[in-house]
């Protein structure tokens, strides 16, 4: 409950004179005043940077609840530096003044608690928020956008998402994107993305090296500086691994994903699952191998016999056991350039 008293009107009016002008109405302001004023005993200054509020809120001894509702407050009265920066085309992070800093130190703040609180849509925002304000923070707010994705499993966001970067230089990304084929029982996607991340980084294993049971010392501790070592890709499959950490420390996703480390995954798969992300019905339509069977397309698509590549990994028997896939036109492929496998 909060106080009225005499040092409570005193710093009431003061915030409606400093800080009333950012608000609708004064019902308003005084509103988020009371909310914040409960913070005091928490460690909370009114008079304090905002950096100093935003430490004294995250760190104090009060709910989680408390904590978003004052985080988002704050938030919504401190952000006009960040749209600035965005209606003028700018980089908050180049700014000569602190304190838009500490308003884009608030938002990363409250989009993690967002996260946290399982609020993905907003935390989504937020980081798009941000990524809008701030371009050169682009690789560690993508990784937390890549993460709230793989929460809201959605296929479409997701691909929308990876297409904005190159994802394949991303050893957080790729992670991130195994474990989404996971959740979403995609196996052979899971694994074509730690094909692509033990290629990127040859430290992948070290993820592994402990099984299960020490995987929490690894995420916890710093990289080890192993004889010879990248240390830029020890760092950065490290640092992937703390991103993904509540998969990690679940024994469901780890043994998944050592599993996939740990094989080779076939040359045909891999092709597949590259058609299936990349090759559209309309690209199919002006290879020359389907010259002839543009209207039997949709044949090919739905036993993903995207290109020539793929459809030269098998062999005649195996795609006359493939659905829509006959004599016919297996002759017609061959007239086509298509070379199949030897039985």
């Amino acid at each position: 409950m909060v106080k009225c008293d005499r040092e409570f009107e005193i710093l009431l009016k003061d915030f409606l004179r400093t800080e009333g002008k950012n608000f609708s109405s004064k019902e308003e302001a005084i509103e988020v005043f009371e909310r914040l004023y409960d913070l005091i005993e928490e460690g909370y200054d009114i008079d304090a940077p905002l950096g100093d509020i935003v430490d004294s809120i995250d760190e104090g001894e009060i709910s989680t609840v408390d904590k978003l509702s004052a985080l988002r407050e704050l938030h919504e009265e401190n952000k006009d530096a960040l749209e600035r920066a965005i209606r003028l085309g700018e980089d908050i992070m180049y700014s000569d003044d602190d304190e838009d800093t500490e308003q884009m130190i608030l938002a990363d703040v409250l989009a993690g608690y967002y996260r946290e609180a399982g609020m993905y849509n907003e935390a989504e925002k937020l980081y798009k928020f941000m990524l809008a304000a701030s371009p050169s923070d682009f690789s560690e707010v993508t990784d937390e956008l890549t993460k709230v994705y793989v929460h809201l499993n959605s296929e479409s966001l997701m691909q929308n998402h990876i297409e904005c970067f190159d994802y394949e230089k991303s050893e957080v990304t790729l992670l991130l994107l195994s474990i989404f084929g996971i959740n979403r029982e995609k196996f052979d996607e899971a694994h074509y993305y730690m094909t692509k991340l033990k290629k990127l980084n040859t430290y992948t294993g070290n993820i592994f090296k402990g099984g299960f049971k020490n995987v929490s010392d690894y995420i916890i501790g710093a990289p080890k500086n192993e004889k010879g070592a990248n240390k830029e890709k020890t760092f950065e499959i490290h640092y992937a691994a703390t991103i993904a950490k509540e998969y990690l420390l679940n024994r469901y996703h780890y043994e998944i994903l050592e599993r996939l480390y740990e094989s080779e995954m076939e040359r045909r798969q891999y092709l597949i699952v590259e058609g299936r992300f990349n090759i559209s019905k309309e690209m199919m339509k002006k290879d020359p191998i389907f010259i002839g069977m543009e209207r039997q397309l949709n044949k090919f698509i739905n036993v993903e016999l995207y290109n020539k590549e793929i459809i030269e990994e098998y062999t005649e028997k195996e795609l006359k056991k493939l659905d829509g896939i006959g004599a016919t036109v297996i002759q017609k492929l061959k007239n086509n350039g298509v070379k199949l496998k030897e039985d």
